[in-house]
């Protein structure tokens, strides 16, 4: 009988496997993490937006939106801007229910806030079609709200921030996305400081609400 032998894989060829593997896998990681804090820049992005358009209506109209008195006065618009309900206008506060699904109230305060922005010309995109929700992510609505609006689907919020009037929500974030906009916003951590998660949170399981102070 003809005797066949068999070589194995020597320790180098095994070693440059290895290393290919692990190349691979490191593209793959690496890929991975750009893309989700490509993402997360996204909704820092939409933050400091509001943010700034916040302050510029507020220091042009004297109120915040949402929260302007007879905004037909102020702004022309067609149809004519409607005073937000929900609470008492004119007091600082952009009051109003949001439903967990980031749904706002129609006509309220929190519903009209970013339909004043827009047509303010402070912000240059919404979805006319959901007036509950004009501002979304690619994961879920984005709502401006009440200091106590946010503790309601927050618990936590208002004792973390005592100082704060208002906040933004953001609704179905991936947790590592609100975990990435955390480090770039605030302390890293969605338990403590200026944003907070609704809930503990892990992997890329969606996270129901994430709160950041307006």
């Amino acid at each position: 009988m003809t005797m066949i032998k068999q070589r194995g894989f020597t320790l180098v060829e095994i070693a440059v496997v290895l290393v290919i593997i692990g190349a691979v896998l490191y593209g793959l990681l690496s890929s991975v993490a750009i893309i989700r804090s490509a993402k997360a820049k996204d909704i820092v992005t939409i933050i400091n937006d509001l943010r700034t358009a916040t302050v510029y209506f507020q220091q042009r109209y004297g109120y915040l939106p949402g929260d302007l008195p007879n905004p037909a006065n102020y702004i022309n618009a067609t149809p004519a801007l409607v005073q937000g309900t929900g609470g008492n206008i004119g007091d600082g506060s952009i009051d109003g229910i949001v439903t967990v699904a980031g749904i706002a109230n129609a006509g309220s305060e929190v519903a009209q806030a970013p339909w004043q922005l827009f047509n303010a010309g402070l912000i240059g995109t919404i979805n006319p079609s959901t007036t509950g929700n004009y501002l979304n992510t690619i994961y879920g609505p984005v709502q401006l709200v009440s200091a106590f609006r946010a503790n309601v689907l927050v618990p936590g919020f208002a004792a973390a921030n005592p100082a704060a009037r208002n906040a933004i929500l953001f609704f179905n974030l991936p947790c590592d996305i609100a975990n990435e906009v955390d480090i770039k916003v605030d302390d890293g951590s969605l338990t403590t400081g200026k944003g907070l998660g609704s809930a503990p949170c892990t992997g890329t399981n969606p996270l129901a609400v994430y709160a950041i102070t307006l």
